[in-house]
């Protein structure tokens, strides 16, 4: 949804100025003036997913006697740019009546792409050695492996993608209760990423435990332990 709202031009109302219409640009140095309303909970921008949508919402707005806001439709990224002062709380409106409320910081965190995808890199950035062990194919949920080798063909983005157990350090056993993939992938990429967690996730029987992480190509030490494992995908006829 945010990736679709970040990629998408929307719309803010801003004082009437019939001089400024057409097209202009600017830059945030030279800043940006909006319209601010309020709510039981303060004051808020409204950001519109359409033009439609700026334009019906404006027949609820009172008629003070002032001159009605004009419409200013521009990127999204841009306008939550400017939005983006630590002090502007938003409101988006699409269609059909959802709203959707973003508070100063989550403005920010928006910018910063921590709603438009999951982050390969661990929060530490650290590495972490574990033991793990291949998972043959017979023994992972029907629905799991044929749905990560349909979406993977469909989304031909890894180089391979690997399913394991994690050894139990105490016991020195396998319990068998986890999911644990590798992706091997060429380069970074946060949506592939995201959205395969997202689908391998709800394919996950609930009494597994799911994971994933991503093996680069430049990681030659981890790149050489995958290719002597079996990948889920894609699928190798024996010769």
């Amino acid at each position: 949804m945010f990736r679709q709202l970040m990629a998408s031009d929307v719309c803010t109302y801003v004082p009437p100025h019939p001089e400024l219409v057409g097209e202009h640009t600017r830059t945030t140095a030279e800043g940006f003036t909006w319209c601010t309303y309020h709510d039981a909970e303060g004051a808020f921008v409204p950001i519109f997913t359409s033009l439609a949508c700026a334009e019906y919402e404006m027949r609820s707005l009172k008629d003070d006697g002032t001159p009605r806001p004009m419409i200013c439709e521009m990127p999204a990224e841009v306008l939550f740019g400017f939005l983006n002062d630590g002090l502007t709380t938003v409101r988006v409106m699409a269609p059909g009546g959802g709203t959707l409320k973003l508070q100063p910081h989550a403005v920010k965190a928006l910018l910063e792409g921590k709603f438009t995808h999951n982050r390969i890199t661990d929060e530490d950035g650290q590495k972490q050695s574990v033991t793990l062990i291949s998972v043959p194919d017979e023994k992972l949920p029907m629905k799991f492996r044929q749905g990560i080798r349909v979406f993977c063909a469909r989304n031909r983005v890894p180089i391979g993608v690997y399913v394991f157990h994690q050894l139990d350090e105490q016991t020195g056993q396998y319990p068998g209760n986890d999911l644990r993939v590798l992706l091997w992938l060429r380069s970074a990429d946060n949506h592939f990423y995201n959205d395969f967690c997202l689908m391998a996730q709800k394919l996950t029987p609930p009494h597994k435990e799911f994971y994933c992480g991503v093996v680069l190509s430049d990681d030659t030490q981890a790149v050489e332990f995958l290719q002597k494992q079996k990948p889920l995908w894609p699928i190798f006829k024996p010769d």
